[in-house]
């Protein structure tokens, strides 16, 4: 999947459009420089650059491979059963196919594709000594330049030239392909080249040094750099080259996508010519001139300098003793001003020339490069430009007008005391209104000074910050403490919060087609149609500390703020003030662009101008610097984008193009990736999803880790996509694929264990309650047996006894009669009345006391209910006994007999049926008992006669002893009464040994 991601990602990079150059015109300190030193965890000594076609830019050094992606050095190390061959790299090569060729200074080559990794040495036919640079023709080939000779990869295999080829010299220092296909080699004996598709070489008659690297220039000159000479074009066909040089030992060079050529120099910096093409003017000096130095005092890492490479951005990289240098285009040009200056007064000039006033140098006039002082000293504290062309230009000292290039005094200020000039405006009257270090506002016209202050409208004892003279020749002050007062015909009124002012000090205002543009301390406000709106803004916004306002001609509106230059476009400052709460777009230039520092917040200001050429200038407490609006570059590449790091609670693993696995129980999972866009990559935005994980993209900024806390077990796909500094996406992105291995808890086979715990439990507990329940009804029986045993005996002891006794009293005065008395024969009837009823007697007792049939023989003990029946003819009756009949529990015992007996007296007197069946089921479960009839039945839900209980207590019974009791029946179909009653509550129980501890002490 990760290989799918980057053939695509390369696919895309391949379509867009070819990144832009440095620009030409400007000179090499305006270019936005970084210099990253061991400080910064740059490698010292790095002796090659090279960029692969992923975007990684590698460093080769005396002691290993480094890689960097803008923000992290990365040292590069194989695994150790594929190790470097060697640590001293000599020489990188990245060709457009992809991947990495190595060259180590003591003679050897590795090839590194992806996470792969060849080496070739001397079993591949390779020279045993230091590669010098690597090339590859038009045809494919690979070329090596080596200490001992020139060799081409075959296949598989190094091949030295053979003598048919005609190769000058035993060494080969270094080796270029040009654009028409010409191989070019530098050996210890001078220059030779081998034209596209010829096998002999031909040699150049030249006289150079040890050349160190070969380029061609823009006209398709060939040049060289010698490590004891110079940087000069290589004469050919015996003419003299023309163009300039460098007497300076170099090591590298490179002409860039614009022609310019960049020189490295073995301890004199770097230096660079605009235009090498251009022949160059007598004289050495002329000669020396014309390549402009680039040292470590104005920043570079080092003077020693190395390799050059540009990169597929139009970044230049520098590779030096001490570190990595990078120069890249920046939208934001700086001012070439004198070092020291400070406290910059900014006005436009005529023919798109800025005019520069600072604390401690004299006026100066920029236009292009060339930078021309005034003869104006300094302090200049305000500059105006007014609707005449007219340059007005103040100071302690006084004022001054710069007009048709004359620069002329006009006057000293009003007041003898020190008093720097705050802003000056020209009113359309000719008046010239100036603010001073002092309360209130000055006028001066035909030479006259005048004094507003204190007056109904303005604050009391403040002087304006900064001055507008409006087109409707309204005079416009802003104040301090969010305060603006407007004058016009003499008359004052003042805006502020009430009005809806809301920008703290004002510091900037300018009129412009949609009214006035108010800039303060905390935020923007405009003018326009008599209503006043101001930004809503917070701390963090971007819109404070505005001094400087410009409403460019294609309506763009920029700002000079604290936190930077804003860029608001013309279809979106209409929506600056509203209220909905909406994020402005805007584009912001800070540090990263090459703004040094910010603007100043109380004098010199305002601190944005634009020019007649269109240019927008902007001053700041570190110097001025320019913007053309017409001609903002843009990063059109979108960043290649990896994945190149997994830890799993600090375990690392190394991503691949297989799944990664983790181990079970991670708490805390980190992802690193990275965007392959070395311009601003500051400014590179990401998005990640962990698919089965996220349920939406996660904005993470410019962080380069994703972080997840405690990831369940399970399978994942990771992906990121980047946009660069300009907002391009690269919407393809990178992706891995992990699983994270479950703990024997978040198992399949544990949770089904689980659930079968679960059910397991239940069941017991179900077969507790059962027990339990089982438990009471003994006891409730136990109770009632206990209770009838005691009836039992005091009925013998009391009722039975006496009724013999009576009967035996009876027999004897019957003896004392004769047999015809009729006494005596009414006495023998009452005495088998009372022996009758004392059988009856004790056969209830008996019942009482247990000993009865229905307990030995349910089945039989129902038949015989038949013999209670006096009606003829009775049905037929039939008993069913399923399993073996096992001994019942007493109470259970008897309950059965009475619900079975209701059962079939009401199938005998009632139903009308020729058969009564009685069905006696003994199951392990269960003890079932179903009488079944095929009589007249009777209606469904039939209700109980009045004074008849007999289906209710039969339902009555089976709920007692925990039964359930079903009766089915129709009319004309019979009934069926079926009753079931769990095993546990009708047979005593048989425990195993094993449970005889947990019988209660009353044996229950």
């Amino acid at each position: 999947m990760r290989a799918v991601a980057t053939l695509l990602a390369c696919l895309l990079l391949s379509l867009v459009n070819v990144a832009h150059a440095l620009d030409a015109t400007r000179r090499i300190g305006q270019f936005h420089h970084t210099a990253w030193t061991v400080k910064e965890g740059a490698p010292g000594q790095i002796t090659a650059l090279a960029q692969t076609r992923d975007g990684y830019l590698w460093l080769a050094t005396q002691i290993g491979l480094f890689r960097f992606d803008g923000v992290q050095f990365e040292r590069f190390d194989p695994p150790d059963s594929n190790a470097f061959p060697a640590t001293s790299i000599s020489t990188l090569y990245a060709p457009d196919s992809g991947g990495l060729w190595i060259g180590f200074r003591y003679g050897a080559v590795s090839f590194l594709q992806g996470d792969t990794l060849t080496h070739y040495g001397e079993a591949q036919g390779l020279p045993t000594s230091t590669v010098f640079r690597f090339a590859q023709d038009q045809g494919g080939t690979l070329w090596a330049a080596t200490f001992t000779g020139l060799v081409r990869l075959q296949g598989s295999r190094w091949e030295r030239l053979g003598a048919q080829w005609r190769f000058p010299g035993r060494q080969a220092r270094t080796v270029f392909v040009d654009r028409a296909g010409t191989l070019w080699v530098a050996t210890e004996q001078g220059v030779a080249f081998l034209r596209k598709g010829h096998t002999v070489f031909e040699s150049v008659d030249a006289q150079v040094g040890r050349i160190s690297q070969i380029a061609q220039a823009p006209d398709g000159g060939i040049w060289i750099a010698e490590s004891d000479g110079a940087v000069r074009q290589l004469p050919l066909d015996g003419r003299t080259a023309t163009t300039q040089a460098l007497a300076q030992p170099s090591a590298g060079l490179l002409f860039d996508r614009d022609g310019a050529l960049w020189a490295t120099t073995l301890g004199e910096g770097l230096h660079r010519l605009q235009y090498p093409t251009v022949p160059r003017t007598d004289g050495a000096d002329a000669q020396d001139a014309a390549f402009e130095a680039f040292r470590r005092i104005d920043g570079l890492s080092s003077d020693y300098v190395h390799p050059v490479l540009e990169d597929r951005e139009g970044n230049l990289w520098i590779g030096s003793s001490r570190g990595l240098d990078r120069f890249r285009h920046s939208n934001v040009m700086p001012a070439l001003l004198p070092d020291g200056a400070q406290d910059f007064a900014i006005g436009a000039g005529r023919a798109g020339s800025v005019l520069i006033g600072s604390r401690n140098n004299p006026l100066m006039r920029l236009k292009g490069h060339r930078i021309e002082f005034l003869d104006l000293a300094p302090p200049i504290t305000a500059v105006h430009r007014d609707h005449d062309g007219v340059t007005w230009l103040g100071g302690p000292n006084g004022l001054w007008a710069l007009q048709d290039g004359r620069l002329r005094e006009v006057t000293a200020l009003p007041i003898e005391n020190y008093s720097g000039v705050q802003a000056i405006a020209k009113a359309r009257d000719g008046a010239l209104w100036v603010s001073l270090n002092t309360p209130g506002v000055w006028r001066l016209q035909d030479g006259r000074w005048r004094h507003f202050r204190d007056l109904a409208g303005m604050p009391d004892g403040a002087s304006p910050l900064t001055l507008l003279c409006a087109a409707d020749g309204t005079l416009w002050m802003g104040f301090a403490r969010n305060s603006i007062s407007l004058m016009k015909d003499g008359a004052l009124r003042e805006l502020g919060a009430a009005q809806g002012l809301s920008v703290g000090n004002v510091t900037a205002l300018t009129e412009s087609a949609g009214g006035i543009w108010i800039g303060g301390e905390r935020g923007l406000a405009r003018f326009a149609g008599g209503r006043l709106r101001s930004m809503q803004t917070g701390e963090a916004s971007a819109f404070r500390g505005i001094t400087g306002i410009v409403q460019g001609r294609n309506g763009d509106l920029w700002l000079n703020g604290a936190r930077g230059i804003l860029r608001v476009p013309a279809n979106a400052t209409a929506h600056l003030f509203d209220d909905a709460g909406r994020q402005p777009r805007y584009e912001r230039f800070d540090f990263l662009d090459g703004v040094p520092g910010i603007p100043a917040q109380f004098r010199p200001i305002p601190t944005a101008v634009e020019t007649g050429d269109g240019w927008l200038w902007f001053a700041t407490t570190g110097g001025v610097v320019s913007i053309d609006p017409a001609s903002l570059r843009r990063n059109t590449i979108p960043p290649p984008v990896r994945i190149r790091s997994v830890s799993a609670d600090q375990q690392a693993f190394r991503p691949g193009k297989g799944v990664v696995e983790l181990p079970a129980g991670i708490r805390n999972l980190q992802i690193g990736y990275t965007a392959l866009s070395l311009s601003i990559p500051e400014r590179v935005r990401f998005r990640y999803r962990l698919e089965g994980h996220d349920t939406a993209w996660q904005e993470a900024g410019n962080r380069r880790m994703a972080f997840y806390s405690d990831p369940p077990p399970g399978t994942y796909t990771f992906r990121v996509v980047a946009a660069n500094n300009d907002g391009v996406w690269n919407e393809v992105g990178d992706s891995l694929t992990l699983t994270i291995a479950p703990l024997y808890y978040q198992t399949l086979w544990f949770r089904v264990l689980c659930v079968l715990l679960v059910l397991s439990i239940a069941w017991i507990a179900y077969l507790l309650r059962l027990r339990h329940l089982a438990h009471q009804i003994r006891l409730r029986l136990r109770e009632r047996y206990g209770e009838r045993e005691r009836i039992a005996r005091e009925l013998h002891d009391t009722l039975l006894q006496g009724t013999q006794g009576l009967i035996l009293r009876l027999h004897a005065a019957s003896q004392g009669l004769r047999e015809d008395d009729p006494v005596r024969q009414d006495l023998d009837k009452a005495m088998d009345l009372a022996e009758r009823a004392l059988a009856e007697g004790r056969d209830r007792v008996r019942g009482l006391r247990g000993d009865v049939q229905y307990w030995h023989d349910l089945g039989n003990a129902l038949l015989h209910v038949r013999d209670e029946v006096q009606a003829e003819p009775l049905p037929d009756m039939r008993l069913v006994v399923e399993g073996k009949p096992r001994p019942l529990l007493p109470g259970i015992a008897e309950e059965l007999y009475l619900i079975g007996r209701e059962a079939v007296l009401n199938a005998l007197h009632h139903a009308s049926a020729a058969t009564v069946e009685i069905e006696l089921g003994y199951h392990p479960r269960e003890l079932r008992l179903r009488v079944r009839d095929d009589g007249v039945g009777m209606p469904e839900h039939a209700p109980s006669r009045p004074g008849h209980w007999g289906l209710d207590g039969m339902y009555e019974r089976a709920e007692r002893i925990g039964g359930h009791l079903d009766i089915l029946s129709r009319v004309g179909a019979g009934t069926d009464v079926n009753l079931r009653v769990p095993a546990a509550a009708a047979y005593p129980r048989r425990r195993p040994r094993w449970q005889a501890f947990l019988r209660r002490p009353d044996g229950s």
